[in-house]
This record gives C-alpha cells, sequence and structure tokens, in this order.
C-alpha cells in the first residue's frame, strides 16, 4: 500500500480524507494521515529497507461501528495494524481512534 493507495480507499469507502491536514476545517467523520518516526532498516550507512510508520486519525462525533469495521476491513485489510482507545478530544468535542501501521 502507498499514501496515495491509502487516499483512493478512504475516499471510496466515502470518508473525507486528508495527509498532514485539510486545508479548510470539514466536520467529522474524517481519516487524517502522518507519517510518524520512520524505522528503516540500516548498516553501513544505507538505507536497506524502508519503512514508513502512518498514523491514521479517524475523527467522529458519534460512534459508528461500522465504519470502524471499514476502515479496519476494507482500507487496512492487507496490512498489520494497531489502534488505540477511543479518545474524547474536550476541546473540540469529538472523540478519535488512532490507527498505526507501516507502508
Amino acid at each position: 500500500m502507498t499514501l496515495e493507495d491509502l487516499k483512493t480507499k478512504s475516499e471510496q469507502i466515502g470518508f473525507q480524507y486528508a495527509y498532514g491536514q485539510f486545508k479548510k476545517p470539514v466536520k467529522p467523520p474524517h481519516l487524517v494521515a502522518i507519517v510518524v518516526a520512520t524505522d528503516n532498516f540500516m548498516a553501513d550507512n544505507k538505507v536497506y529497507q524502508k519503512r514508513t510508520p502512518i498514523k491514521l486519525d479517524y475523527t467522529y462525533i458519534d460512534k459508528d461501528i461500522e465504519m470502524q469495521n471499514k476502515i479496519e476491513d476494507e482500507i487496512l485489510s492487507n496490512i498489520a495494524w494497531n489502534k488505540t482507545d477511543e479518545t474524547y478530544l474536550s476541546d473540540e468535542e469529538v472523540w478519535q481512534v488512532s490507527y498505526f501501521f507501516e507502508i
């Protein structure tokens, strides 16, 4: 999977999607992907395998198990991933779950 594949899959399912951040404010639910610290396989000052760790934030107002299942079963179906517990962001009055995986 590439970042472009992630965008395509997310939009096909009906999510608003952005890499980094949205240019204009959008209402949840939406997905935002960012690259977190890389963990490349290196030796002798050379990268032998590039690893791009991604954090995919799913932000929503109302809990919708079906939408989370779409993320897990359709977008992330062919890769290994972990996710955080649901977190309430009181300053924005939204819920968020983060998915972590490598591409």
